[in-house]
């Protein structure tokens, strides 16, 4: 009988071992890689931005806001001007009675402010009168209720 040694092969009986091994092969990303990745990232973020005009539609819906705004004023103002026979002598009328004989306001419960912030200019002359807001400086200019007449 024969005793000799069986020749050993060299087999991993851990799997853990294994898998470090192949772990350990992979290829990972490279620092160029990864960096090409974020310029293209950023250049499409970029053009995708400039795109979009967000300073611009902010504007414009301020400007519309304060049309509107303004719109709704002129009527209250009317109302006003229904009610009492004459056109208040300023925008707190409409809030606070300012003496006026057949007030029955308030017909506001906060003095208007643009879009902006701002308050309104109001001028009044016999029957006709003005809303107008500086819209801030805004492209378009100042926005009057003159405009919607």
């Amino acid at each position: 009988m024969n005793l000799s040694p069986v020749p050993s092969m060299s087999f991993a009986t851990n799997p853990l071992q294994n898998r470090e091994n192949s772990l350990s092969k992979k290829s990972a990303f490279t620092l160029l890689e990864i960096l090409l990745v974020i310029v293209i990232i950023t250049v499409v973020a970029g053009v995708a931005i400039s795109q979009l005009d967000i300073i611009g539609t902010a504007d414009s819906a301020r400007r519309d806001a304060t049309a509107i705004e303004i719109q709704q004023l002129s009527s209250v103002v009317q109302r006003y001007y229904l009610d009492v026979g004459s056109l208040p002598p300023n925008l707190e009328a409409l809030v606070t009675n300012p003496g006026a004989t057949n007030w029955r306001g308030p017909y506001r419960r906060t003095m208007p402010t643009d879009a902006w912030g701002n308050p309104f200019t109001y001028s009044a002359s016999g029957r006709d009168f003005e809303i107008r807001s500086d819209a801030n400086g805004s492209e378009g200019g100042p926005i009057s209720s003159n405009d919607f007449r």
